[in-house]
């Protein structure tokens, strides 16, 4: 007759009155011991080490890369990478402010370039048609963004007369003289609420109607 080995785990039995594990194994020597004051320091210190190596990496990866897309450097020492950098963001700040006030209309304050920011205004048009409003928004261009507006503007019986589009660096400004969206305060909330929906759709929302897209 064969004999079948048995696979069941065998009991190990510790001295008594030890429990589980001895308190004299090198488990409590080495997990419950408490450090020292002197041993706590140096770790310590060790990390801010760490921590410092770490920093001083990055900012010399920093200069680095200032290094390379900073024009006309001459001069590489940490110092005059500084100095240049400031000079050329003088420059382009004043750059800007130059494009900026090139842009307006006239002595309006309102630049015609799109800006970075999403943005809704409405205005009622004194002095020219009657019940003419002019609504400016300010958004990320996108495929079908036009429809978008169109259907907004169907949607409070609005009727454009007159239009102006600006697209830059994939941000589009459309500005819109509209009619007919009735007396009182109710057309133009509902026309900010219309204009303010296509305003605040992603810029790939429409293109899942248009294309398929495999899984």
């Amino acid at each position: 007759m064969l004999s079948i080995p048995s696979y069941y785990p065998k009991q190990i039995s510790f001295p008594k009155g030890q429990g589980v594990f001895p308190v004299n194994t090198i488990y409590s020597k080495s997990f419950f011991k408490p450090k020292s004051k002197a041993e706590t320091k140096v770790i310590a210190a060790k990390k801010h080490s760490d921590s410092e190596r770490r920093r001083r990496v990055r900012i010399n990866g920093q200069y680095a890369t200032l290094r390379t897309v900073l024009p006309n450097l001459i001069k590489m020492d940490k110092a005059s990478v500084l100095a240049e950098t400031v000079r050329q963001v003088r420059e382009l700040k004043k750059a800007v402010a130059e494009v900026e006030a090139a842009c307006r209309h006239g002595d309006s304050d309102e630049c015609v370039l799109p800006g970075g920011v999403d943005k809704l205004s409405l205005e009622q048009c004194d002095g020219e048609q009657e019940g003419l409003v002019k609504a400016t928004l300010s958004c990320d261009d996108r495929p079908g963004l036009i429809l978008d507006i169109t259907r907004a503007l169907s949607s409070v019986k609005g009727r454009v007369v007159r239009a102006e589009m600006v697209i830059v660096g994939g941000r589009s400004k459309n500005v819109l003289w509209i009619q007919g969206l009735g007396d009182g305060k109710e057309g133009m909330v509902a026309l900010r609420r219309a204009l303010k929906v296509v305003i605040d759709r992603p810029i790939f929302a429409g293109l899942s109607k248009r294309f398929y897209l495999p899984q």
